[in-house]
């Protein structure tokens, strides 16, 4: 009986190829960890990501936040278009954000600004111009982006004082 199933007319290549393929049967594929955000091998999370439909990707991010962005990308599909979108777009960047409605503060009807709250790095304008992508991206459709103001606290110690300096002048003339 043949292990193959190729017809008794095949070439010579079919063959061989049929022969070279059967091992491929017997290499194991650990898809519980190909198929966990968490666990896949970093080589193969860009490919993640795809399936993932994760809508903005950059190989220069850091492995945690490739990791987080794919973990996330079911929860912002899902919430797509939603003030909570918008919030866990942002997170995994490792900053904090708040949402100031249209309504909140006599502003123009259907917009909204953020104000992110940025850690002692600061942001730079690569990292800034793709925050704005995201965002963009995850807003929802009737809002738009009115301002983005990035808000840097720098702990620390402050000294403060002041002076007074009071008095009178008196000029004495001669009689």
């Amino acid at each position: 009986m043949s292990k193959d199933l190729l017809p008794t007319g095949s070439t010579q290549l079919e063959r061989a190829a049929s022969e070279a393929t059967v091992i491929i049967g017997g290499i194991r594929v650990p898809l519980r960890t190909l198929w966990n955000p968490q666990q896949c091998p970093l080589p193969l999370l860009s490919y993640l990501a795809w399936t993932f439909s994760v809508d903005r990707w950059d190989d220069n991010w850091s492995e945690a936040t490739k990791r987080q962005v794919i973990a996330d990308s079911y929860r912002i599909h899902k919430l797509k278009g939603t003030i909570a979108a918008l919030r866990h777009t942002v997170e995994p960047f490792g900053y904090l954000i708040r949402v100031i409605e249209w309504w909140q503060e006599d502003g123009a009807p259907g917009t909204f600004r953020l104000e992110i709250g940025a850690s002692e790095e600061g942001i730079d304008a690569d990292t800034y111009f793709e925050m704005e992508r995201l965002i963009a991206d995850a807003r929802p459709v009737s809002r738009h982006l009115v301002g983005l103001n990035i808000i840097l606290e720098a702990p620390g110690e402050m000294f403060t004082g002041g002076v007074s300096y009071t008095g009178d002048t008196i000029t004495v003339y001669a009689e």
